[in-house]
């Protein structure tokens, strides 16, 4: 009975304390309710109360919501308490601790943790959650993490509820709030939802991504760092600007406050990386590049020191500051603009660029840190600083990258074009070099074959006059040693010419008066040749030109070069035209022949000083039209040529013949006596540079000597000198090109081939090459006879197949003793054979030519030894062979003929029947193909 009254008296005290509180009266019918004057709130400093204390301690000293100010304390947890009474059903109303910092970045909203009790009669209705700290899954109302509701449907009506509320702020440092408001649905929130998401934040987010997916693609493609780096800084400005609009920061319920200082902050230490990859500090500013790294590297330790300490000895945090974070930003600011002004003063374009906008931003930066101490007021800069930094410099540094990008471009560019300057001239070098070493080649091969023809006729002289104290030449060797002396005194004379004209060390001698009877000698002089070459010689000349300036010497080269390349290329029965003209000033000479032609690459390089056709070796040292060239630009002239491939060519040249258009800085001498070119035969003016070009008799063969020996050189006199060595001992054969020569031995089959190897048509190697690989030549032993004697040309030679291998000049006698010890050696390939046995041939392992042929040859006698018609035609037409060259091939091979082959051959195979008493004398012969 006692307790019962206890207990009646208690919850009678507790009656009188509820309804002193008056409770507030919630009518359904209006859709709002704030409880700024009905909510009591209490500070809970130590964290002790609990909310029994709550509701039934009467000591506690509570306070009007009204009365408390518009920020609570940041770090302290508060409890309010609320009596209302509600008449009609709440169904879909909701409580709100409404969020009254409007604009501000998301990360400073929602309370971090919130509990609501709920009791009717001391009994506890309810517990429920919100708040940005507790998981999506333990919030009453599951909506937007920034808005702070319980759903207050459960209340029961027209009986006194009291409500609990327990408060606190979030981690980054923002205090607890109330703002009770209770809603129906019909009007759902206090505010827009994402009110917080202003206009600026969410226009950065946007540009940041943007930028920042340009750029790391830009990254993939080209890997540069600048691109990394500058992607990176991007990084954390596009995270920062995502948690100012609510993105990602909603969802962390721990180490918020750590996540937020490592990326917020990371836009500040990844700056300086970005800035040392963008101007290259490392390289070109080493100590300046030091400070920079050390900076960024000692805000990244300040933040770690930080986050540690806030999460491990629970350091309050105030408005995102924590300790003395906001004051060493500050100093990093300030020293990140003396670092920046510093780089403006440097003189590289990129220090200077990427300072302005450091620069920019340290300033706004600057202000943002004093305004986050408390320093510095912004009421009249509605912006954030940290993000106007930011958008500055994004938008700077991005057209600094472009800009940097063009930069070096133009320097790669630049570079590109002085390594492709340099490789052009190294080419040129090398081109030139190569130009040289052709041109030295081709005038050495041009030097030789006259020394070649006379020293060969003295040694030859003196060989043939051995008993004798004087030495005696032929007329023949005479005139071979005369006209090559002249024809070595005609290219010493044209290379000095050429040396002249490189110096400038060359003078006009001027004659005036009977320029076209000159032009005529000269021309006349031709017509001997062109008699001896069949070819038709037709002139046009116009009447005298006695007021005339001209220079004899040089008006004399170009002529007999020019006249000498149409009968070079010029083939039996065509037709020279050689036609002048002039006007007021100028005369024109125009030659032009029904020659082989040229096609455009080789118009083009004609006037070249060391260009010559390859093929057309026989065409001199490749001097003479640009010693031609040369003499008509002394001349002030031009000269010009058209050609077409196997149609011929014109050669035109004009040149002043009035003094005012000749070249006045050289001395002239107008007082010359001429020189009668009617008087002067061919052979005077040019030696032997313009010999007949086809001589139908090399072809034959010259006598009945039983060795056959074919000289295949492109130069007559050599031809006929070699001749004249070998003549006594062997029937000659002559061919002047590789084409010929190639026909002629796979026709006669000869015992000895000696080749020069500059040739037209097909050289030497070519030549070589040809007939070592075929079966009716593969035997012949070849010398090549040349004027290339490098080592490198000799082991080319070798490596076609060549068996000896001359330098010009060349000893006579070597030279015969070489083709004997060469004939003499194909005997042991016979005697090779007959030593293996002649009828066991088919079973040997054999590579070489030769090798296959005997082989061949020996089983088709072998298969035919019963055929008593078997005969050296029908070996003949079994190999391939005509019945002339099986003759030659077998007596170069093995010094027998065909028919001594077959019956060698039988009578060997005999033999080993009768010794094996194989049959009788009589089936023996049968078998062996003897029917007698």
């Amino acid at each position: 009975m006692c307790k019962l009254k206890l207990a009646f008296l208690l919850y009678f005290v507790i009656f009188l304390k509820l309804w002193a509180q008056d409770p507030y009266f919630l009518d359904a019918k209006y859709p709002v309710h704030e409880f700024k004057t009905a909510l009591e709130i209490i500070e809970d400093s130590e964290e002790t109360l609990s909310p029994t204390q709550i509701l039934t301690d009467s000591s506690l000293k509570f306070i009007s919501s009204a009365e408390m100010p518009r920020f609570l304390k940041v770090g302290k947890t508060y409890w309010g308490k609320l009596n209302i009474i509600i008449k009609d059903d709440l169904k879909g109303w909701r409580l709100h601790f409404e969020d009254r910092l409007i604009g501000t970045p998301a990360w400073t909203k929602s309370n971090g943790k919130v509990d609501t009790y709920a009791y009717v009669d001391n009994v506890l209705l309810f517990h429920k959650k919100t708040g940005v700290e507790y998981s999506n899954k333990e919030r009453d109302v599951k909506s937007n993490w920034v808005l702070n509701q319980i759903s207050l449907e459960e209340l029961p009506t027209d009986k006194i509820i009291t409500l609990i509320f327990k408060v606190k702020g979030n981690q980054l440092g923002f205090p607890a709030y109330f703002n009770l408001s209770a809603r129906a649905p019909s009007q759902p929130f206090y505010h827009q939802i994402f009110q917080f998401n202003n206009s600026f934040n969410i226009f950065m987010f946007g540009v940041t991504l943007i930028i920042l997916i340009y750029h790391l693609l830009q990254y993939v493609y080209l890997k540069d760092r600048v691109y990394l780096w500058f992607s990176i800084w991007l990084v954390f400005c596009t995270f920062t600007f995502a948690m100012s609009i609510g993105l990602i920061i909603g969802s962390l319920t721990n180490f918020r406050f750590a996540f937020w200082a490592v990326i917020a902050n990371g836009v500040f230490y990844s700056f300086w990386f970005f800035g040392r990859a963008f101007t290259n500090s490392k390289q070109k500013f080493p100590v300046l590049d030091k400070f920079m790294l050390g900076l960024a590297v000692f805000l990244i330790l300040e933040i770690l020191l930080t986050v540690i300490s806030v999460s491990l000895f629970n350091v309050q945090t105030y408005f995102t500051g924590a300790g003395i974070h906001y004051i060493i930003l500050c100093v990093y600011t300030i020293v990140s603009l003396v670092l920046s002004v510093i780089l403006v003063l440097k003189k590289d374009q990129f220090a200077k660029y990427f300072g302005f906008g450091s620069v920019i931003g340290s300033i706004f930066l600057l202000m943002g840190t004093l305004w986050s101490l408390g320093i510095l007021s912004l009421k009249k800069f509605p912006i954030d600083p940290y993000g106007m930094g930011m958008l500055l410099q994004i938008i700077i540094y991005s057209f600094g990258i472009a800009y940097r990008r063009q930069v070096l471009n133009n320097i790669s560019k630049n570079e590109q074009l002085k390594a492709q300057e340099t490789f052009t001239e190294m080419q040129r070098i090398k081109d030139i070099d190569d130009m040289k070493t052709k041109f030295l080649a081709n005038i050495s091969h041009e030097f030789k074959t006259p020394l070649s023809l006379i020293s060969g006729p003295l040694q030859m002289a003196k060989f043939s006059n051995n008993n004798s104290d004087s030495v005696s030449l032929s007329i023949r060797s005479f005139e071979v040693i005369s006209r090559n002396t002249k024809r070595l005194q005609n290219l010493i004379d044209q290379l000095l010419e050429l040396s002249k004209i490189e110096s400038g060390n060359i003078h006009l001698e001027l004659t005036q008066g009977g320029l076209i009877q000159f032009i005529k000698s000269i021309t006349f002089s031709f017509e001997s040749m062109s008699e001896r070459q069949n070819i038709s010689f037709n002139t046009s000349f116009p009447e005298e030109l006695n007021k005339a300036f001209y220079d004899k010497d040089k008006l004399e080269k170009i002529m007999v070069n020019l006249l000498s390349n149409a009968f070079k290329y010029t083939n039996d029965g065509g037709l020279i035209t050689v036609s002048v003209d002039y006007d007021e000033t100028h005369y024109v000479l125009e030659i032009s022949d029904s020659g082989k032609g040229m096609d455009k690459d080789e118009i083009k390089r004609i006037f070249e000083r060391f260009f010559r056709v390859e093929g057309l070796e026989e065409d001199g040292s490749g001097i003479g039209l640009a010693l031609t060239k040369d003499m008509v630009d002394v001349l002030n002239g031009q000269i010009s040529v058209s050609s077409k491939k196997g149609q011929g060519t014109i050669f035109k040249v004009r040149i002043p013949y009035v003094l005012n258009l000749l070249p006045q800085d050289i001395s002239v001498l107008r007082k010359k006596d001429a020189i009668d070119y009617s008087q002067t035969t061919f052979e005077d003016i040019m030696a032997t540079e313009l010999r007949e070009v086809f001589n139908n008799e090399e072809s034959k063969i010259e006598n009945n000597n039983e060795n056959i020996a074919l000289v295949v050189e492109d130069n007559e006199d050599l031809r006929l000198f070699i001749k004249d060595i070998l003549k006594n001992d062997y029937r000659i054969l002559m061919a002047e090109d590789g084409l010929k020569g190639e026909r002629m031995a796979i026709e006669h089959v000869p015992d000895i081939i000696i080749t020069d190897v500059m040739m037209p048509e097909k050289d030497g190697y070519q030549l070589c090459n040809s007939l070592k690989r075929n079966s009716k030549t593969s035997h012949v032993p070849i010398i090549m006879l040349t004027a290339k004697s490098q080592e490198e040309n000799k082991i080319e030679g070798l490596s076609q197949g060549a068996d000896a291998y001359l330098s010009k000049p060349f000893n006579p006698k070597e030279l015969q003793i070489r083709i004997k010890n060469l004939i003499d050696s194909r005997q042991k390939v016979w005697n090779h054979f007959k030593s293996l046995d002649l009828l066991l041939l088919s079973n040997l392992d054999i590579n070489s030519v030769d090798d296959v042929f005997l082989q061949k040859v020996m089983s088709v006698i072998k298969s035919n030894l019963d055929n008593e018609g078997l005969s050296v035609e029908m070996l003949a037409q079994e190999v391939g062979f005509s019945r002339a060259q099986l003759h030659r091939k077998i007596k170069a091979l093995t010094s027998k003929s065909a028919n001594q082959i077959i019956v060698e051959i039988r009578l060997n195979e005999a033999k080993h029947m009768l010794e094996k008493k194989s049959g009788t004398v009589s089936e023996i012969a049968y078998s062996v193909g003897y029917s007698n």
